[in-house]
């Protein structure tokens, strides 16, 4: 039944946004660059700094020990069991996408790397050549119209944006260890969101001697995070013809607050 009304109520819900934006585009007055794209900078730095203060004190030393004394073979077949588990999120997002070549390609990694690959702990399907593309609903709202949008650090989680930290409530439906967890025990369902995180942490030690020797490893995170997914980082500019809703939400709610030329002035100054 939750999966019913789950595939149902998404696509709804994309052509509800996709008719919004379209008028939202065409009618709205449009910016002729977003030169902040980290109006939240305030609640941002003080996630970064607890998430950072988590990090530092257990998650880092952890994954510390589990590079140095976990076999690579062993390590590599974790990530590939986890990444088998991604794919499901990626079929997901590009069905509805429309991605027929994405939809294919992620249907066949998913079927040789669950029977021959065992659960996923052996990537064959890149081997012969069916590389793995990582999607998500996130940038399915990108596909529909939410080109830009504000730098947003999700507490626990890390570096996101407003949009695809909304995109992570129906990616957490599509990935089948949410069913999985949901008929286990605690105890299991920790295990396997605490492996996981640790799996991916490890992917990232590489990028802690950069953030330690930057003046400000925040502003140093959020612009390499910001290039690495196509965002604009706060510094730049995008192009005029592309609208920010985050910034048209911000202003329609100043609007109805604030005299229309105070509004302008906070619309501008990114909604701060």
């Amino acid at each position: 039944m939750k999966k019913l009304i789950l595939f149902t109520l998404v696509p709804i819900f994309l052509l509800v946004f996709k008719y919004t934006y379209a008028v939202v585009n065409t009618s709205a007055p449009k910016l002729e660059s977003y030169i902040n794209n980290d109006p939240y900078e305030n609640f941002n730095r003080n996630s970064y700094r607890m998430n950072s203060t988590i990090d530092k004190h257990f998650l880092r030393p952890v994954t510390v020990w589990y590079v140095d004394y976990v076999p690579n073979p062993l390590r590599l077949a974790i990530n590939n069991f986890y990444n088998n588990l991604r794919d499901f999120v990626s079929l997901g997002n590009d069905i509805l996408q429309l991605n027929g070549l994405g939809t294919m390609q992620n249907i066949m990694r998913i079927s040789i790397n669950s029977v021959v690959g065992i659960v996923g702990i052996i990537d064959v399907s890149s081997s012969l050549g069916l590389p793995q593309h990582k999607n998500s609903f996130g940038n399915t709202l990108k596909v529909y119209g939410w080109k830009n949008s504000s730098y947003y650090v999700i507490p626990l989680l890390g570096p996101s944006t407003v949009r695809d930290a909304l995109g992570l409530i129906p990616d957490t439906y599509f990935n089948p260890t949410w069913y999985v967890i949901s008929n286990q025990s605690v105890a299991a369902s920790v295990g396997l969101f605490a492996v996981n995180g640790i799996d991916t942490r490890a992917q990232y030690l590489g990028l802690d001697q950069i953030l330690d020797t930057s003046i400000d490893p925040y502003v140093a995170l959020r612009d390499t995070y910001l290039t690495r997914i196509g965002e604009a980082p706060p510094h730049a500019s995008t192009s005029n013809n592309e609208m920010n809703i985050d910034e048209f939400l911000d202003e329609s709610n100043n609007e109805s607050q604030t005299p229309k030329t105070e509004s302008s002035i906070s619309s501008a100054s990114g909604g701060r």
